[in-house]
C-alpha cells in the first residue's frame, strides 16, 4: 500500500439514487479515502440474462473519483438473482440431509456447478470491462465471506466434482481403497462412479473419507475464486485482488497463493465481547492467522455498531471501543480499515446490523469517534505501513490437521487456549503452516500435530539444532497423509526428536483429578493424556494421580519439549515454558495489551476502567497519566 486506507462499506443501491452524491460527500467528510461497493447487487446489474446495467454503481465510482476517494469493487456472486436459480435450479446447494437451499438469502449456490461458474465468469467479465478505465478502482474483492453460512455442499455437481478430484489425487480406485482403508466394514468401491460426498450414516464414518472431503471442499472454493480472479487480472492487472475471511473448510494459504494479492479479514470483536468483558482481545488469534496467510492485509469490515440479524443482537460498542478495535486491527498488521457500514439498512435481513450511522442517518457518538480516528491516522498512518509486529513465538496450525481435528473431534485442539495465554502474558504470537518459516522464530509450539511426515520432522530437527525451541504435545506424529495411523510407537515421526515414547494413554474420566507437576506447580489435564517413557530425553514433569502417578508427563530432549496431554484448562504451562526463552515485560494490567511495532509501543486497554501509565501519546499528541477505559496510546519506545 502506498497510503493507509481508511473507509467504509457503502451500498448506493440501498438508498434513493438521488442520495448517492450527498452520501459520498459525507463519507469524505468522515475523513475517509476509500469505499467498498457492489458485492451483493447482481439482481441490479443483470435484471435479465445478458443485459447489464452498472449505471448507479458507475455514477458512484465517478463521484468518488471527484472527491478523491478510492474504490474497492466486490463481485456480486454471493447472491445469485432469482431468474438464474429459476432457470438453472442445479446451481443451488444441498445440505447433508438432502434439502436443496432456496432463493431468499445469500450463498445458496454451490461452488462446483459448471453452470454457476459460467455465469459468475460472465458477470465478473462484464464488471471488469466496464470499470477497467476507472483509475480510482484500486482493487477487487472476490465474492463475499466464502463459507460464512455453510461450509459443505452435497449437490449432484459436488458428487461429480468430488469423483474427479479423487481420480486426480489417487489415479485408480484401488489406490483410493488402500488409502482410505476401505476393507474395513466392506467399504470398497469398484469404480469412482460409486463414490459420493459423505452423507449421514447410521454410525461413524471412515475418517479418511471425511478428511478428503474437507480438503476437496477447500479446493472447490479456490477454483471458484480463481475463475473470477483470472478474469479481473486480464482486464485490470494493476488493481489488487483480495477476499474477506476467515471461515471454515478453506485453506486460506492455498486461496491466497492461487487467487489473491493478499487476504483480508472482517473483524467483529462483539462476538467475543458478548461472552465477557475484555474478551474482544481474542480477535488477535484471527489476526495471527491472517499474518500466516498474507503478509499484507486489509480489514474490509471493521465493526462500527451493534451487529445483529433476525435471531441475535450483539452488544453495542461502548464509547472508545470502535477506536480500540480499529487500532487493534492496525497494530496486528492491517494496512487499511473499512468500517461496516456507512449507514444502517432500513430493510432486509441486516436491519439490525448497525453501521456508523443509525437508520436516521444523523451524527452520533460513533461517527464522532471515527472522525477522531481519521484525524489521527491522517497524521500517523504512515507509521503503520512502515512498522509491524515482530513475534518471537509461533504456533503450528496447518489446514490438513485442521481437517483431521474436525473429523476426529473427541479431542479438540487447545491452540486457541495456548494462544490466549501467550497473549495475556504480552508474548505476541504468530500462527504458521510453512516449515520454511520455522527459523523466523525463537520458539515454535506444535500442538497435537497428528498428521506429519519425515520432512516436517527434519525441518524441526534443523530448527532446534540451530538453537530454536520446539514444543510438541500429545497425539503428535502418529498419522500419515492419508490419516492412517503409523505402525509405530507414538510420537511417530517425532519420536527421535522428542526423546521419548508413549507406553500408555487414556481419555480423562469424570472421577479423576489428573495433573502435571512441573517446576513446583500443578496443571490439570483434560480430555486425554499419555504416560511417557524417556529414551534420549529427560523427565521434567510427572503426573500426580492414579496409575500414572510419578510417571513422566513431560520430557525434554535438547531443545525439544514433549507434553503428553491436552491442556485446555491449564495453558499456563505453555506460558511458563515459553517465557524462559523470549524477551517480554510483565503486563501493566490483565486487560491491557502491549504491542511493539518497530520503535513504537502501543497499549490497548480492553477494560471498562482506567489503568495507570504515564508518557507522551503520539496519537493524541499530549502527555497522559492513565489509559482511559477502552483507551489506546502510542509511544515512542526509544523515549521510554
Amino acid at each position: 500500500m502506498k497510503k493507509f486506507l481508511l473507509g467504509c462499506c457503502y451500498y448506493p443501491s440501498h438508498w434513493e439514487d438521488a442520495d448517492m452524491p450527498g452520501d459520498l460527500a459525507r463519507i469524505k467528510d468522515l475523513g475517509f479515502n476509500c469505499v467498498r461497493m457492489g458485492e451483493f447487487d447482481w439482481s441490479m446489474f443483470e435484471k435479465e440474462e445478458g443485459k447489464y446495467d452498472f449505471s448507479l454503481l458507475s455514477a458512484a465510482v465517478d463521484r468518488a473519483a471527484e472527491l478523491g476517494i478510492d474504490v474497492i469493487l466486490g463481485t456480486p456472486t454471493a447472491a445469485p438473482p432469482k431468474w438464474l436459480v429459476d432457470k438453472y435450479p442445479e446451481v443451488l446447494c444441498v445440505n447433508a440431509a438432502g434439502t436443496q437451499m432456496q432463493h431468499g438469502s445469500r450463498q445458496h449456490h454451490n461452488h462446483t456447478s459448471e453452470v454457476y461458474l459460467r455465469y459468475c465468469a460472465a458477470i465478473t467479465e462484464a464488471m471488469a470491462k466496464h470499470f477497467c478505465g476507472c483509475r480510482n478502482v484500486i482493487g477487487w474483492q472476490i465474492d463475499n465471506e466464502l463459507n460464512c453460512h455453510r461450509t459443505d455442499s452435497y449437490a449432484e455437481a459436488d458428487d461429480v466434482a468430488f469423483r474427479k478430484w479423487l481420480r486426480e489425487k489417487y489415479g485408480t480406485v484401488e489406490t483410493l481403497n488402500r488409502a482410505w482403508g476401505n476393507r474395513f466394514w466392506s467399504l470398497e468401491f469398484n469404480d469412482f462412479s460409486q463414490v459420493t460426498c459423505p452423507r449421514p450414516k447410521p454410525t461413524h464414518s471412515n475418517p479418511a473419507w471425511f478428511t478428503d472431503y474437507y480438503l476437496f471442499m477447500s479446493d472447490t472454493v479456490v477454483n471458484y475464486a480463481a475463475v473470477q480472479a483470472d478474469i479481473i487480472r486480464r482486464y485490470m492487472p494493476d488493481a489488487f485482488i483480495t477476499h474477506n475471511g476467515i471461515f471454515g473448510n478453506i485453506d486460506y494459504r492455498a486461496l491466497t497463493d492461487r487467487c489473491l494479492d493478499f487476504l483480508s479479514y472482517d473483524s467483529y470483536p462483539s462476538f467475543d465481547e458478548k461472552n465477557g468483558k475484555a474478551l474482544g482481545r481474542r480477535v488477535a488469534y484471527k489476526f495471527a492467522a491472517m499474518r500466516d496467510f498474507s503478509k499484507d492485509f486489509l480489514v474490509l469490515e471493521q465493526q462500527s455498531g451493534p451487529g445483529g440479524q433476525l435471531s441475535y443482537l450483539l452488544p453495542t460498542p461502548r464509547p472508545g471501543q470502535i477506536r480500540l478495535w480499529t487500532y487493534q486491527s492496525i497494530a496486528n498488521g492491517a494496512d487499511g480499515v473499512l468500517y461496516f457500514r456507512y449507514r444502517t439498512a432500513l430493510y432486509g435481513a441486516e436491519q439490525l446490523w448497525y453501521g456508523i450511522y443509525d437508520h436516521d442517518g444523523e451524527e452520533n457518538y460513533r461517527s464522532r469517534e471515527i472522525r477522531k480516528i481519521s484525524a489521527e491516522l491522517a497524521r500517523v498512518g504512515d507509521i503503520f505501513l512502515r512498522e509491524g509486529l515482530k513475534c518471537e513465538v509461533a504456533i503450528w496450525n496447518d489446514y490438513h490437521n485442521t481437517c483431521v481435528n474436525q473429523v476426529e473431534s473427541f479431542a479438540k485442539t487447545d491452540i486457541r487456549e495456548i494462544f490466549a495465554e501467550l497473549n495475556r502474558r504480552n508474548i505476541p504470537t504468530d500462527l504458521i503452516s510453512d516449515a520454511e518459516r520455522l527459523s523466523d522464530y525463537r520458539v515454535v509450539i506444535l500442538p497435537h500435530v497428528a498428521v506429519a511426515d519425515e520432512a516436517l520432522a527434519e525441518a524441526v530437527r534443523c530448527f532446534t539444532e540451530g538453537g530454536g525451541i520446539a514444543i510438541f504435545s500429545a497425539r503428535s506424529g502418529i498419522r500419515d497423509k492419508y490419516v492412517q495411523y503409523r505402525p509405530a510407537k507414538a510420537p511417530g515421526v517425532f519420536r527421535e526428536l522428542a526423546g521419548c515414547r508413549v507406553d500408555w494413554f487414556t481419555a480423562v474420566t469424570e472421577y479423576e483429578d489428573q495433573r502435571i507437576r512441573f517446576a513446583g506447580k500443578e496443571y490439570p489435564v483434560d480430555t486425554y493424556y499419555e504416560m511417557l517413557t524417556p529414551e534420549d530425553g529427560a523427565c521434567i514433569g510427572t503426573y500426580t494421580d492414579g496409575f500414572c502417578k510419578d510417571r513422566a508427563a513431560m520430557v525434554k530432549c535438547g531443545n525439544v519439549y514433549y507434553i503428553g496431554a491436552y491442556l485446555h484448562k491449564a495453558p499456563q504451562l505453555y506460558g511458563e515454558l515459553v517465557a524462559q526463552y523470549v524477551t517480554r515485560r510483565e503486563p501493566i494490567d490483565p486487560d491491557v495489551e502491549e504491542l511493539h511495532l518497530g520503535a513504537y509501543v502501543m497499549y490497548l486497554n480492553h477494560s471498562d476502567r482506567a489503568v495507570t501509565l504515564a508518557g507522551y501519546d503520539i496519537l493524541e499528541e499530549k502527555d497522559f497519566t492513565e489509559i482511559p477505559p477502552y483507551g489506546v496510546v502510542l509511544l515512542d519506545g526509544e523515549k521510554q
